[in-house]
């Protein structure tokens, strides 16, 4: 915890916008499964796809999503796999570069954040990401070598992720109920005769 806490004050030095909560920005009511999901460039129609909404470039917890989302992408060849950003494009590539990179998981930007508010993802409060949960989870993470990096965006942005079938119908979704929740491997996904079935296990 004591690197995370290092970490975070060096960013409240070079980034201090990122700790400002912006102005909220009307949102669509989260959506149910079964409902059509709205338009977002870079999902291919006619094929399933997981797409999840990081909470700022920098997080750990967005790190820890991307890194999940690579390795099940490349078990996963029959799925796609979109990650929507707060920032643009430059900054998110970098940031994803320095761990790594995002493999076959396609960036979205999203800097003004209408995707986010077209999927009904809206801020968060400081508890979700600065309470007792997320604090403890931030710890573990430190243990796998994640930790905050250069940050951009901002730390109130909620994050969501959202299994789509090849129709473009929503099946499964998960709003974490703090920041350090993140999906899991799967236990099931898509069928080989194109039908879309998901069951993710979480990580708390």
């Amino acid at each position: 915890m004591r690197w995370q806490l290092v970490y975070l004050l060096r960013d409240f030095v070079v980034a201090p916008h990122t700790f400002m909560k912006p102005k909220s920005r009307e949102t669509a009511v989260p959506l149910e499964v079964g409902a059509t999901v709205p338009a977002l460039p870079a999902r291919a129609p006619g094929r399933s796809a997981v797409v999840a909404f990081l909470r700022h470039v920098g997080c750990p917890f967005a790190e820890a999503t991307v890194r999940q989302m690579a390795a099940l992408a490349a078990a996963q060849p029959a799925i796609d796999f979109l990650a929507v950003t707060h920032s643009r494009e430059a900054p998110s590539r970098s940031w994803c570069d320095a761990f790594g990179g995002a493999a076959r998981v396609e960036l979205v930007a999203d800097p003004d954040r209408a995707h986010y508010a077209a999927w009904g993802v809206g801020l968060s409060d400081r508890k979700h990401f600065a309470g007792s949960d997320s604090l403890a989870a931030l710890t573990r993470l430190l243990d796998e070598g994640i930790h905050n990096r250069w940050a951009s965006g901002n730390r109130w942005q909620a994050a969501a992720t959202f299994a789509v079938d090849p129709a473009g119908v929503l099946r499964w979704r998960h709003f974490p109920r703090h920041a350090g929740e993140r999906i899991a491997q799967p236990a099931r996904v898509a069928r080989g005769d194109g039908a879309f079935s998901v069951d993710f296990r979480l990580v708390a």
